[in-house]
């Protein structure tokens, strides 16, 4: 009986120090939740301050030339509104909710288009060696989504080696017989695809080994801490694990383990992610109702275009008759009535007659097609 009582006290002590870890744990998560959202929020808003920014500054520079005393001066703000504007969207596509559809995605394939996406992204004193994918190499999961974690890996390698060095990427298909554990992670008996990235940078220290992966975590005075948070999450979605191995001075390697599946795909070119649409081109947008326009300002965002939203149709046309060549295109979405949205593209129209206006409406059935006919021919 006292053996059971001293027992009985021991589980009982345990479960109340698990208790109060969960507690913790929860209360942290909480605090994180509501500081991710306040960050979305504030990225968002500085967004449209930087796009202000990038775009006086660009008119600055067309203005006076480069050949003014104080153009220099202007490149580093352009610079510098370039640093913060990358930085935000980082920020905003952490925060966002990704798509959760899966199909098979042969990394034969998928290699071949990330290499070109690699060679224009990294620095030309980094050469990117990329072995042979083998043709059984296929996953189910979400190819944007596993050509960022390539990508955010790769980019992370060039970081480490100072932009010049070597990076080797291997994939090879592997057979888990028992259950088996990594650095970040197990896994159970089974199929798996390993994708490997190696750097001979400066290599991590052990002390911050086990933070790597943690949100705005970084050990570099320009680095945002997302790049290596984004890859984990995306990884932890496809079922897979992160493996790595480093050593001071010497280099470190990435391995990411993700399932392998039976069923390779067709070799269709839908299977192969398409690069983002825009490069850095500014949009306008107008639309009355807010929690749309950030959507849509978000989805712009994540093409590759710079979105600068207006709520309120007045503000839109201040906007264009300040800086006139400020936007590359202007797009009029949901407004109050059909006759308002009508009366701002030719309003639009007039201040700035040679930039495109794209209608973006639910239905056409109260717009005057002949009227937006003649305002497209003034």
């Amino acid at each position: 009986m006292a053996l059971d009582a001293i027992a009985n006290v021991l589980v009982r002590e345990h479960l109340l120090h698990e208790r109060a870890r969960l507690e913790t744990n929860l209360q942290q998560a909480r605090r994180m939740e509501t500081v991710g959202a306040l960050t979305s929020g504030i990225a968002h808003n500085f967004n449209n301050i930087v796009g202000a920014i990038l775009g006086y500054t660009e008119m600055a520079e067309s203005q006076y030339g480069s050949d003014a005393g104080f153009a220099p001066n202007l490149r580093e703000i352009r610079r510098a509104g370039e640093r913060a504007r990358d930085l935000v969207e980082q920020i905003l596509a952490f925060g966002r909710r990704r798509e959760v559809g899966r199909k098979p995605v042969a990394l034969k394939e998928l290699m071949v288009e990330t290499k070109s996406l690699l060679v224009a992204a990294l620095p030309t004193q980094i050469e990117v060696l990329i072995g042979d994918v083998p043709q059984a190499a296929v996953i189910s999961g979400h190819p944007g989504q596993v050509q960022q974690v390539i990508l955010n890996l790769c980019n992370n390698a060039a970081q480490a080696m100072n932009q010049i060095g070597r990076i080797e990427i291997t994939t090879e298909v592997l057979e888990i017989k028992v259950e088996r554990s990594f650095t970040h992670g197990f896994l159970t008996p089974g199929r798996y695809v390993r994708v490997a990235v190696s750097d001979s940078g400066r290599g991590i220290d052990e002390a911050f080994l086990g933070r790597v992966f943690e949100p705005f975590f970084t050990t570099r005075l320009a680095g945002s801490g997302l790049g290596l948070a984004t890859v984990r999450e995306i990884v932890q979605e496809h079922a897979g694990v992160i493996n790595i191995w480093t050593m001071p001075g010497v280099g470190s390697r990435f391995e990411v383990w993700l399932p392998c599946i039976a069923a390779a795909p067709s070799p269709s070119r839908d299977n192969i992610p398409h690069p983002a649409l825009g490069h850095g081109e500014t949009v306008l947008l107008v639309d009355d109702t807010s929690g749309r326009l950030l959507a849509e300002e978000e989805l712009l965002a994540a093409l590759g275009y710079e979105a600068v939203g207006f709520p309120r149709v007045s503000d839109a046309l201040a906007a264009c008759r300040t800086t006139p060549k400020r936007f590359d295109l202007l797009v009029v979405g949901h407004l109050a009535g059909a006759t308002s949205t009508i009366d701002l593209v030719a309003a639009l129209r007039a201040v700035v007659p040679n930039v495109p206006i794209l209608l973006a409406t639910t239905s056409t059935d109260k717009i005057d097609a002949d009227r937006l006919v003649e305002i497209a021919r003034t």
